[in-house]
């Protein structure tokens, strides 16, 4: 029995000398937080994270802004900004990237904030992948939601409400401005022509841009990006805001959308009051959200933000 004791003795101080010497490597302890994501389903995400691939191009700029760009092992062709993750590879387009490219990434993590991208997050979970499907309201306080989601499967839940907390500024003092005067009446085309008139209706996260911005938005009363020519010309808007274009510069759809006879009689068309924003910016809920108010106030009402 003694012997027995003396054996056991001995080897735990030999392990314990080994430990501090370093020749063997003490177990090391990892948290772990229990994250619920947008389709109610539970995943245990531990502080190993070291690989994770993007689906959502607002979901990479909010990585980036995060300080986790590091962790980005793939993205989509449209996870375009910063302009560093143009570096990142790419597992194809936003609807149907490359299960098997994703899959051969080998990621700890797969983000996505895109509902059409269903049918891709049962493949990946089939194979055997972790996804994270995120997918908060098309408001700014949705926004806000969102970074501090990325931000609490990251880590970085402290860098996460400092950009918040940021964004909620920069709104804070665009509205301070905007206060007092009038809000022009604006309408922002996101497609026209041939094919029919569409613009940022009241549902959607543009319209409370342009409100935010101090903005009165004459496509306020349609719905579902869907709006009619007949309404167009009968609220004849004082702005104009037109993003350009697919593979066009500013220039070339301005003039397209001037030279139509069917825009033609617009007071902003023939006051040149027509003007280009970054559609990314606006679309995108992320980080950049807060900076699209700025941009849409300073079309609106130069005359504050000289």
């Amino acid at each position: 029995m003694k012997r027995t004791i003396t054996i056991c003795i001995t080897a735990i101080l030999i392990a314990s000398s080994l430990w501090a010497q370093g020749a063997v490597e003490a177990p090391q302890s990892s948290s772990s937080v229990t994250f619920t994501d947008s389709r109610d389903k539970e995943i245990t995400i531990t502080d190993s994270v070291e690989r994770i691939v993007s689906l959502s191009p607002n979901i990479t700029e909010i990585v980036y802004a995060l300080g986790k760009g590091d962790l980005l092992v793939g993205r989509t062709d449209y996870c375009n900004y910063p302009e560093e993750v143009m570096n990142i590879p790419s597992v194809g387009d936003l609807m149907s990237p490359g299960v098997e490219s994703i899959v051969a990434l080998q990621p700890d993590l797969v983000l996505v904030s895109t509902l059409g991208q269903l049918q891709i997050i049962e493949a990946l979970e089939y194979a055997g992948v972790h996804v994270i499907y995120l997918n908060e309201s098309q408001s700014m306080e949705g926004t806000y939601r969102l970074i501090e989601s990325v931000g609490t499967i990251l880590g970085a839940e402290e860098k996460a409400a400092d950009i918040v907390g940021g964004m909620k500024e920069e709104i804070a003092g665009v509205q301070k401005k905007v206060a007092s005067v009038q809000p022009p009446s604006a309408y922002y085309v996101a497609g026209f022509g041939e094919w029919g008139d569409f613009s940022a209706t009241g549902d959607t996260f543009i319209h409370e841009i342009i409100t935010l911005a101090g903005g009165d938005n004459i496509a306020a009363d349609g719905s579902n990006w869907t709006y009619s020519l007949e309404r167009l010309l009968f609220h004849d808007p004082e702005v104009i805001i037109l993003p350009p274009t697919w593979g066009a510069t500013f220039e070339e759809t301005r003039d397209s959308f001037a030279s139509n006879e069917a825009y033609s009689g617009l007071t902003a068309v023939k006051s040149s009051s027509i003007f280009p924003v970054d559609a990314d910016v606006l679309n995108r809920q992320g980080p950049r959200s807060a900076h699209g108010v700025t941009l849409i106030a300073e079309i609106l009402h130069p005359e504050l933000f000289k």
